[in-house]
């Protein structure tokens, strides 16, 4: 802690006279673009401050691409920088989640939360994500040279994510067949062998109709590729975040979860999500999927349609 004091914040301190405003999400994804509508509005409670976002290293890019800041450090446990050292900040913003708390749960889209809970109003959608022309352009000359044929661009994303938001292979490989057999053939499957929150790596599952991009993009890249996407279909993800940021027409597809707790009230009409009598369940007490383990066998991701999900692709693909 003293060692970020001494590079990070009296540097800051000396340079402007000034003591620096630190906002703090070490988190998901989805998290962190959830705290940004607030984090906009509580900037202008500092005009002429120096900003500092905190999150984990890997989505460092993120801040600069809401226009939060160029300052972002990676400081796991930024609690206890504020409990010894508040004094040296003029202010200093965390985002619990009442999800994240075992003895509590939503009761709204978390965006609302996040700013209520710090006396500020935001618009429901998220903020635009600005990706560099470089990036962009080197992304549609991949995209461009997998495609199989012209038509709009489909991106999927199975994974990698936690267990009890995953939907099964096969109905991701049918559903992929599906979307071809109706004339669809640019489906491009992307996404990492390795999820942050699991210890070991494991391999994604390759969907045969699906153009495999696979580990091929940084983070910064794979916005890009769902900003050129025409459709982009995911599990509740990060991902699906990115898609709503940039107003891309996307299928979720919620379990565990409920849309209306994550996503902006315009992306979840066309979300599927589960009928299973157990739906939901991150947010109720106790969250038995994993503080216990699911005792549904995930029942409410296995038994969601692939017949759903793709009339919710072709409701959307139609308006292209």
């Amino acid at each position: 802690m003293l060692g970020y004091v001494l590079t990070v914040i009296l540097p800051v301190i000396i340079r402007t006279g000034k003591r620096p405003v630190m906002f703090s999400k070490y988190s998901g994804i989805g998290d962190i673009i959830c705290t940004f509508p607030a984090v906009l509005k509580l900037k202008e409670r500092h005009p002429g401050a120096t900003f500092l976002y905190n999150c984990h290293a890997d989505y460092a890019c993120l801040p600069p691409m809401a226009s939060i800041t160029t300052k972002v450090t990676s400081l796991q446990h930024a609690g206890v920088l504020r409990h010894w050292y508040g004094w040296l900040f003029s202010a200093f913003y965390e985002f619990p989640c009442a999800d994240e708390d075992p003895d509590d749960f939503c009761r709204q889209y978390v965006v609302r939360e996040y700013a209520e809970a710090h006396g500020v109003s935001v618009e429901d959608a998220h903020p635009r994500l600005r990706i560099a022309a470089d990036v962009q352009s080197r992304v549609n000359s991949i995209l461009q040279a997998a495609a199989k044929a012209s038509g709009p661009a489909i991106l999927i994303y199975c994974g990698p994510t936690w267990p009890v938001r995953a939907w099964p292979d096969e109905s991701w490989k049918t559903l992929a067949s599906e979307l071809k057999a109706h004339g669809y053939s640019n489906i491009y499957q992307i996404g990492v062998d390795h999820h942050l929150s699991a210890t070991s790596t494991s391999r994604l599952p390759e969907i045969p109709d699906a153009i495999s991009l696979i580990n091929r993009f940084s983070l910064e890249e794979t916005v890009a590729a769902i900003a050129a996407s025409n459709l982009f279909v995911a599990v509740d993800s990060g991902m699906l975040h990115f898609a709503a940021a940039l107003q891309i027409p996307c299928v979720g597809i919620f379990g565990s979860t409920s849309p209306q707790l994550r996503l902006p009230p315009e992306d979840t009409r066309h979300c599927v999500v589960s009928t299973a009598a157990c739906q939901g369940c991150h947010h109720r007490i106790p969250r038995i999927h994993w503080e216990t383990g699911c005792p549904n066998d995930i029942k409410c991701m296995k038994t969601i349609p692939v017949a759903e999900v793709l009339k919710a692709c072709l409701h959307l693909l139609d308006r292209v």
